[in-house]
């Protein structure tokens, strides 16, 4: 399937084959892995928890596939919001895309991966910001329809109470016609299926800390990720996915075997397999759906449902 997406004149065709590919041009292109890489480590990184050297030989792909879906700022206004990621991007918002209002978001103030001392060595100023808040338990705190672009990158794996109240504010302060770029696990990546055929349990990063829940405590399939867009108001311009690790050894093999396998199912072909799902959605409608029936049910609800039924039991049996 074959998608032209086309901004500020720039015409981004998307290829939706089996080894994920843009046949366009934009800025990421013309930047070798160690260039980017260098672009990366422009950000300052006081109180960052993480060595960039590792978070860019494991995520380089991401990084890559995930920017060629951003457009490139067309003025000095065009803003862009990043949910709960981290200071890594900021470069690539900034630098390589050209964008001078970029506000970025966290719940966890204290954990370094975004602090206020942002910023980019050598880069033209602009308006970054750090903002604090939930995104499934707060009201954002900025006016309707201010961003032109809103990321959410890994992180809606980690929601655990109500994903489509971030998915509402997504599109109370996204701009009409405004791009919406998510990128999550996937939850029937074959690695999934191996680790399930080993007796292992299928989804990643979900082991308990002791203090909060901040792991994998839900992971999404693509045609889900389909669904959710469309309920909060957004026209999928493409839902794909990318990466294959090795795992090695027995993992390996199986998955070539599980790849064979699974060559005829119809609901899952071969191009939804990968190990990350990469979504862009344009906001299309500010009516939502705030608890689609496939992803929400409502324990109130099931609960009178069950004692009506224990009622309707005892009268037939008086």
């Amino acid at each position: 399937m074959i998608y032209d997406l086309n901004f500020s004149g720039r015409s981004f065709v998307q290829a939706d084959k089996s080894v994920m590919s843009v046949t366009c041009s934009h800025p990421v292109d013309a930047y070798s892995d160690a260039q980017l890489f260098a672009l990366m480590q422009r950000v300052n990184t006081d109180g960052f928890p993480a060595r960039l050297e590792d978070v860019w030989r494991m995520e380089r792909l991401r990084f890559r596939e995930t920017l060629r879906r951003i457009p490139p700022a067309t003025s000095p206004k065009s803003s862009l919001l990043d949910l709960g990621s981290s200071r890594a991007w900021l470069p690539f918002f900034q630098v390589l895309l050209g964008y001078r209002r970029i506000v970025l978001n966290t719940s966890y103030p204290d954990a370094g991966f975004v602090s206020d001392s942002l910023g980019v060595d050598d880069a033209d100023s602009a308006d970054v910001r750090m903002e604090v808040f939930d995104v499934e338990r707060d009201e954002f705190p900025f006016e309707d329809e201010c961003f032109d672009v809103i990321t959410c990158l890994e992180v809606l794996e980690h929601l655990a109470i109500d994903p489509m109240a971030m998915m509402s504010e997504i599109n109370r302060v996204l701009k009409p016609g405004g791009l919406f770029v998510l990128s999550t696990p996937n939850a029937v990546r074959t690695s999934n299926v191996v680790n399930i055929l080993l007796g292992e349990q299928p989804c990643g990063w979900n082991a308990f800390n002791g203090f909060d829940t901040n792991r994998h405590n839900r992971e999404y399939t693509p045609c889900e990720i389909e669904r959710l867009l469309a309920a909060s108001g957004m026209s999928p311009c493409e839902v794909t996915t990318f990466g294959t690790k090795s795992r090695g050894g027995i993992r390996d093999a199986l998955a070539h075997l599980v790849g064979l396998g699974l060559a005829a199912v119809p609901g899952c072909p071969s191009r939804h397999r990968r190990d990350v799902i990469l979504a862009c959605g344009t906001k299309t409608s500010s009516v939502i759906e705030p608890r689609p029936s496939w992803l929400y049910f409502d324990m109130a609800e099931r609960a009178n449902q069950s004692k009506g039924h224990l009622d309707r039991t005892r009268l037939l049996n008086v």
